[in-house]
C-alpha cells in the first residue's frame, strides 16, 4: 500500500511505500527533514582513509602493536588516538577450534595441488 505525505509546507513532497520505517515519517512530520541528526558522544577522530591506512600499515608491519601503530598514525596522517582507538578496527573475530579442524583438514587434502589445477578454468 502507498500512501501520500505532505511537506510542512502543505505542498505534496511524494508517495512513499507502506514499508518505509514509521520513525521516518514521523521524523519528516516533526523536523521536515530525515536526515540524519547529531549523536550524543564525542565525535568520531579517524576517518575513512585514517581507517585505511591504519589497516595497510599494520598489514605491512605485522608483528606491530597498538601503542607502536598509534605512534606512526600521528605523523603520517596529524591524527592523534587512543590505543583503544586504534584496537577496535583491527580486532578480528578468532576461529573456533571447530574452523581451525576444517581448515587444517582440507588443506592437508589439498596439499599436492599445483597452481595448475588451482587455476584451471572450470567448465
Amino acid at each position: 500500500m502507498w500512501h501520500q505525505f505532505q511537506h510542512s509546507g502543505g505542498i505534496k513532497a511524494g508517495i512513499v511505500s507502506k514499508s518505509f520505517p514509521v520513525h521516518h515519517l514521523t521524523r519528516h512530520r516533526t523536523t521536515g527533514s530525515v536526515g540524519d541528526r547529531p549523536r550524543s558522544g564525542a565525535p568520531q577522530v579517524m576517518d575513512r582513509n585514517d581507517d585505511q591506512y591504519l589497516r595497510t600499515y599494520a598489514l605491512r608491519h605485522r608483528y606491530a602493536t597498538a601503542t607502536q601503530l598509534q605512534a606512526c598514525l600521528p605523523e603520517v596522517r596529524g591524527t592523534r588516538v587512543s590505543r583503544q582507538t586504534i584496537q577496535r578496527p583491527l580486532q578480528v573475530t578468532p576461529l573456533t577450534p571447530r574452523h581451525r579442524c576444517d581448515r587444517l583438514q582440507w588443506a592437508q587434502e589439498h596439499v599436492t595441488w599445483t597452481a595448475a589445477v588451482v587455476y584451471r578454468p572450470v567448465h
